[in-house]
């Protein structure tokens, strides 16, 4: 299983993600965001790690969308770091 768009032959370009998978990306990616949270507020680093990581996965493809006006408001602002201390 890919997490690319199946190829359906209708020359949409590398990425032809609907704008509705768009904001199921953008919506995955605030979930993420909340997970990293709260991985960081209890001190799980493995966590954290692993979620960074997925939240770029993620960026990375709604960044590569033709759509990303549609969403960009709503992305998620996910600081690289963060004091708990």
């Amino acid at each position: 299983m890919s997490a690319m768009p199946e190829d359906h032959g209708d020359d949409h370009g590398d990425n032809a993600r609907s704008a509705e998978d768009i904001k199921e990306l953008a919506a995955l990616a605030r979930l993420i965001s909340y997970a990293r949270a709260a991985a960081e507020d209890v001190e799980l680093v493995g966590a954290v790690h692993w979620l960074e990581l997925a939240m770029q996965a993620v960026k990375r493809e709604i960044l590569a969308s033709p759509h990303l006006e549609i969403v960009a408001p709503h992305l998620p602002t996910v600081t690289d770091s963060r004091s708990t201390h």
